[in-house]
């Protein structure tokens, strides 16, 4: 048998993709474009890989500015501001942006790489080990932890619904470190990817409580309009000086 007869291993990987091209894939899915972080293991392959994507990666030197940015980027655009931390360290420097942006209502999902479930649920001494989610929770408005690649799209996708809908917010998403390596078919998990439709469909109010108000206003014999941070979210500075010129 000639070398030529023998059956060369299969090293073509176009047809793969992984959990660090999933979570991108997902993001700009959703037309979220910048990322706002500071890099370190296990996150540094997934900026730089996302810059090579063609999104826009902005870095600071602590994660508190990184998240105070991302807030206020998801406050002025109506989209979640991305903020990207390391684990332990990182993740918890940026909890208290994620804080600040569910008090004042800013959408914003913070991404922390965190170690690996199987060691950390046993406290078996993994790098920098922390329950991150349980730490988070109290904290935002929701907080999922995604622990295999075909479920990137749906964490992404339900993390993007949780910042916007209702009452904008932080939400956190764990991503250990062992799920970005995982590999899957390319074609198998751009079907696992989710376009979020509408993610903060407007509340009608109900007729009877549109009745009430226009009462209570007829009615009114020195009215005072107090404006909060919802019209600002709404830019709705056309609509409330309308109502204020015909109160």
């Amino acid at each position: 048998m000639t070398p030529t007869d023998m059956k060369q291993p299969d090293t073509d990987t176009g047809n793969l993709t992984d959990g660090f091209h999933l979570i991108i894939d997902a993001l700009k899915l959703n037309d979220i474009n910048t990322i706002y972080n500071v890099p370190g293991i296990p996150i540094t392959d997934l900026g730089r890989l996302a810059q090579g994507a063609g999104m826009r990666v902005l870095s600071f030197r602590h994660e508190q500015h990184a998240g105070y940015a991302a807030s206020i980027a998801g406050y002025l655009t109506k989209k979640p501001g991305i903020c990207l931390t390391v684990s332990a360290p990182g993740f918890l420097n940026g909890l208290t942006a994620l804080a600040n942006a569910t008090t004042n209502c800013f959408p914003m999902i913070l991404i922390s790489g965190s170690s690996e479930r199987e060691i950390v649920d046993l406290q078996q001494g993994d790098y920098e080990e922390m329950d991150q989610l349980a730490i988070a929770k109290p904290l935002c408005k929701a907080a999922y932890r995604v622990l295999h690649a075909e479920d990137i799209g749906i964490g992404v996708a339900r993390a993007i619904r949780a910042a916007v809908s209702g009452r904008p917010g932080g939400v956190y998403l764990d991503l250990p470190a062992n799920l970005m390596g995982q590999v899957m078919d390319a074609v198998e998990g751009e079907k696992t990817l989710v376009k979020v439709i509408d993610p903060a469909p407007a509340s009608i109010p109900a007729p009877d409580a549109v009745d009430r108000a226009l009462d209570v206003l007829k009615k009114a014999e020195r009215p005072l309009i107090i404006l909060g941070k919802g019209a600002a979210y709404a830019q709705a500075d056309d609509v409330v000086k309308a109502f204020v010129e015909k109160s």
